[in-house]
């Protein structure tokens, strides 16, 4: 009787120990783990805290175990709505991106995922919840993505935006026949500004300029700067009245608006070329190359005007859209009043 008790301590030794190494290898992985992990029990209670998760919510092992993930780990979605991450998973989208609150109150940008966790029996024992910061990769990638899209000097769309921009209009207008616009926009005496300030001069006015365009415009209207002095407008969902009334606004905006710099003062004014597309059977191309054609002839027609596509004489103005016409007038004469 007694062997066998010392047999049996000796086999309940030996169980604990390797459980105890056991226990100490789970633990010496979770720590080397470079996500943050939290092990929940069946009624969503912290039983583990990995040094990872404790540093990313801000709570020490010790003081969380027993409480509700929920209380420890708070998720929430880019409209502050708590997540409760066992039952709704992270999110359905793969490209949104969570929020963790910390303990001190501070938010940091998590991906990561639920995996529950059952017994050899196929009782369920929990689940385990990995989390990563992403904070700083998806502000990179939101940089890079705005970059992409964006004038480095104005922070309007660039050219590239602008075109996929008017390649969706288009596609609108063809199914739904709703009403757009193109606008054709270039600046009327910049190289004066130029040749009198210098490139610095130049790129602080369009930096102004590209305020003042935003200022005239719908808030679901979008502008770019195509290269150089050049810019574009599109307005959705416009009426050929509309359309007409943003352009002189636009071109009112810009006769009326003075830089100064270095002691100097420059007036300047915009050529504007207008055509309106609403059938979507014409190309991103052909819109901006006919918008381009019309603005080359405000510009040749006296500069500071709007031309619109389509107007039984081309070479003049719009019906009250005229201003200032001086013959004769090239596109690149920075003379030109």
């Amino acid at each position: 009787m007694l062997a066998r008790l010392q047999a049996e301590l000796a086999d309940t030794r030996e169980q604990l120990r390797a459980c105890q190494e056991s226990h100490e290898r789970n633990h010496s992985a979770l720590c080397a783990i470079a996500d943050g992990i939290a092990v929940v029990d069946t009624r969503g209670r912290v039983t583990c805290l990995n040094p990872v998760a404790s540093h990313l919510t801000g709570w020490k092992e010790d003081a969380c175990l027993g409480r509700r993930l929920g209380k420890v780990v708070q998720f929430t979605d880019h409209q502050g709505r708590s997540i409760d991450v066992l039952s709704e998973g992270f999110s359905s989208d793969p490209d949104a991106i969570v929020s963790l609150v910390r303990r001190d109150g501070h938010v940091i940008l998590v991906d990561g995922a639920v995996a529950p966790v059952h017994a050899p029996d196929k009782r369920p024992l929990g689940a385990v919840v990995t989390f990563r910061n992403v904070t700083a990769a998806t502000r990179l990638n939101r940089e890079l993505a705005y970059h992409a899209n964006h004038d480095a000097l104005t922070g309007l769309h660039n050219r590239r935006a602008f075109r996929a921009q008017l390649q969706r209009a288009i596609g609108h207008a063809r199914d739904f026949g709703t009403s757009n616009a193109l606008l054709y926009l270039d600046l009327d005496r910049f190289k004066a500004v130029n040749d009198r300030g210098g490139h610095r001069a130049g790129d602080e006015l369009l930096r102004q300029l590209a305020v003042l365009l935003r200022k005239q415009l719908r808030e679901h209207d979008t502008v770019a700067r195509l290269g150089g002095d050049e810019f574009a407008v599109l307005l959705e969902n416009a009426t050929s009245a509309d359309a007409g009334n943003v352009a002189e606004k636009i071109r009112s905006a810009v006769i009326d608006f003075t830089f100064a710099w270095d002691g100097a003062e420059f007036r300047i004014g915009t050529s504007i070329g207008l055509v309106e597309f609403d059938n979507g059977d014409r190309s991103v191309e052909r819109l901006l190359s006919i918008a381009d054609g019309m603005c080359y002839a405000a510009k040749d027609g006296g500069r500071n005007r709007v031309m619109v596509h389509g107007a039984a004489n081309r070479h003049a103005p719009a019906p009250g859209l005229d201003v200032s016409h001086r013959p004769g007038a090239r596109r690149d004469d920075p003379t030109t009043p």
